[in-house]
């Protein structure tokens, strides 16, 4: 599950990396922009094609370092 929610983003998610892992990184993410109702959308899209998951919420939010918002989006798979 956590494997399938990770592909859904523009690159992987890391807690800690060091610099040249970082510049990989946020490479890989430049290669693949996503807002985050690009990513609720793909996460949504990919639970909703497994039976077994009856409901599920997603939510993402990106913290905004040059505007005075920051992004979210949100969706619910009712029951």
């Amino acid at each position: 599950l956590i494997r399938m929610i990770e592909h859904s983003a523009s690159a992987a998610v890391f807690s800690l990396l060091k610099r040249s892992d970082e510049k990989f990184v946020t490479e890989k993410a430049y290669e693949n922009p996503m807002f985050v109702e690009d990513v609720v959308r793909n996460v949504a899209l990919r639970l909703g094609k497994h039976s077994n998951i009856t409901w599920f919420s997603v939510e993402s939010e990106n913290l905004e370092s040059i505007h005075n918002h920051n992004a979210y989006a949100y969706v619910e798979k009712e029951r």
